[in-house]
């Protein structure tokens, strides 16, 4: 997978090999790192399910501290649905709130369905200036330009690469074809594990373990995407706003048929 401006970013920096979700669900994977407190602490312990009243985020600690804080992107806190209700929380610059349901309304009805589209294939009809990415990208970037000369916290949340993995080209079809190498947990028939694991299996614990097919053209294509987006916002980093520090993370991964499950959920391989 090819994401030059993650692994320049790790190569000056930090890179930590061994970093864990404190459990692989967005919502309270999210909810402990915007506030240091595990999920069983916020409220948030599965997705659609608020904080707790009373409990802060990271911009509510800084902003009384005169630190210029805003959230762009995807945020997933609110108790809303998997979009958000598009409210600005506290201590945050509402002038650049935009959670995936001010995206939403942005788009036409017609757009709203395309948007959410699964696809395989090569999305030649999909530009970059209709995507999530590139418009929270652009906010950040606004957002850098006018604080570079005062202290800020900016979080730029992006959805992609979540499904559907929309995306432009040469992402879209940058790995069609590609098939994912076979390794010994995808063999993993589940014995002896939870019956969670084997609910969630659906049956590929039964599959044929020596022919099985992976092709996560979409996924990957759009982590390759998701890293031009970011790199933008680290070009525009290093030009305004140089001895800021920059930490990149995510919420959780992608099972990808490791011991038979696919997305995430019910164990914390």
């Amino acid at each position: 997978m090819k994401t030059p401006n993650l692994d320049a970013l790790a190569q000056s920096g930090v890179r930590f090999d061994r970093a864990y979700s404190t459990q692989p669900v967005c919502g309270p994977a999210r909810s402990c790192i915007f506030t240091g407190i595990y999920p069983h602490g916020t409220g948030s312990f599965t997705n659609s399910v608020p904080l707790w009243r009373g409990i802060k985020t990271i911009g509510e600690y800084l902003t009384p501290h005169g630190i210029h804080s805003a959230f762009i992107g995807k945020w997933h806190l609110d108790g809303g649905d998997y979009f958000g209700n598009g409210e600005c929380p506290d201590s945050y610059d509402s002038a650049y709130w935009y959670d995936m349901r001010c995206y939403l309304e942005e788009l036409s009805p017609e757009e709203r369905v395309e948007s959410r589209k699964k696809r395989s294939n090569s999305n030649k009809e999909v530009s970059e200036e209709s995507t999530y990415a590139h418009r929270v990208v652009d906010r950040a970037i606004d957002f850098i330009e006018k604080n570079k000369d005062q202290d800020f916290f900016l979080t730029v949340s992006l959805d992609e690469p979540h499904g559907p993995y929309r995306c432009p080209e040469p992402y879209s079809s940058m790995y069609l074809g590609y098939k994912w190498p076979v390794t010994p947990d995808m063999k993993d028939r589940l014995e002896n594990k939870p019956r969670l694991e084997k609910l969630w299996a659906s049956g590929r614990e039964k599959e044929d373990k020596e022919n099985i097919n992976i092709s996560p053209s979409g996924l990957l294509g759009c982590n390759s995407y998701a890293d031009y987006e970011l790199g933008r916002v680290i070009d525009k980093i290093n030009e305004c706003a140089k001895d800021a520090m920059i930490v990149y993370t995510s919420d959780h991964g992608d099972a990808l048929g490791s011991h038979s499950l696919n997305i995430k959920g019910p164990s914390v391989y």
